[in-house]
């Protein structure tokens, strides 16, 4: 009986554990002594991103001779939350859930545009995006061991999925002989590709932070990201933007994280030796 005794509150010691202290260091006797990390983390993500149009298939047209194409610079940011599950000491599976908002604009320059007979113009256009979107993306994390507990180089891979929530495109044309044209319109299911998959590949370093008995992890990494879906679905202006553009980007992602731990288990395996 004493020893069902002994199971029972340890049972009850390792749910508190869980649910409250969940970042404790292991105890100094404990078998998970000297493991820097626990079986879970979770915790908050975010930073800053840019996203540009990936340009594919450069119209070509009897009716266009010289284009050239420029994307221009715009962040926006982004933030969520971020959940870790250790596979192996130095390897994971995670996944992230974040809101973003995202700017983008390219730019187009035709210095041969057709407006008659022989007759030629400068044409200067471009098109910009402003969304909001939610994402979630599932790392596969390698860490690097480089013998520090509190340093971790890693590299990771992750699938990709976004939907866009709301915004606006704005299409902007100049020419030499007009003025300005704007057309700004919302973005909807028939001018934009509101559900997306793709890929992102990323490098960091995890940071391990003690704090009297307890630590938490923090995360700085860089990664890029590609869309596999066409962004355009019926969206022509001009004879050129109902080619395909593929929405690209890079982030620096910043993550606070706690580990979740079973404190107490080491203890309760000795408790139980003496019974």
């Amino acid at each position: 009986m004493k020893k069902q005794h002994i199971l029972i509150l340890c049972f009850m010691l390792l749910s508190y554990g869980t649910a409250s202290a969940q970042f404790k260091k292991a105890l100094p006797n404990s078998s998970h002594n000297g493991q820097s990390e626990a079986r879970f983390n979770i915790g908050l993500v975010g930073g800053p991103n840019y996203t540009l149009w990936q340009h594919f298939n450069s119209a070509q047209t009897s009716d266009w001779f010289v284009i050239s194409y420029k994307p221009e610079f715009d962040f926006g940011y982004f933030g969520g939350i971020a959940l870790e599950y250790m596979l192996k000491p130095n390897s994971s599976i995670g996944l992230n859930v974040v809101y973003a908002q995202h700017n983008m604009k390219i730019g187009f320059l035709n210095d041969q545009f057709p407006t008659g007979f022989n007759q030629y113009d400068t044409l200067r256009y471009s098109l910009s995006a402003n969304y909001r979107s939610i994402e979630a993306y599932i790392p596969f994390t390698q860490y690097i061991p480089i013998g520090s507990k509190t340093v971790k180089p890693y590299v990771y891979v992750a699938p990709h999925a976004s939907y866009i929530l709301d915004g606006t495109m704005t299409y902007l044309k100049t020419t030499e002989s007009d003025t300005a044209a704007f057309n700004t319109t919302r973005i909807n299911d028939s001018t934009f590709q509101k559900i997306n998959v793709g890929a992102m590949l990323g490098v960091g370093t995890q940071f391990n932070i003690s704090v009297g008995n307890y630590y938490f992890l923090t995360k700085i990494d860089a990664s890029v990201n590609f869309d596999l879906l066409n962004t355009f679905t019926a969206f022509d202006l001009e004879n050129e933007f109902n080619y395909k553009r593929h929405c690209a980007g890079a982030q620096i992602s910043v993550f606070f994280m706690l580990p979740i731990k079973k404190q107490l288990q080491g203890a309760c395996v000795r408790w139980g030796e003496y019974d």
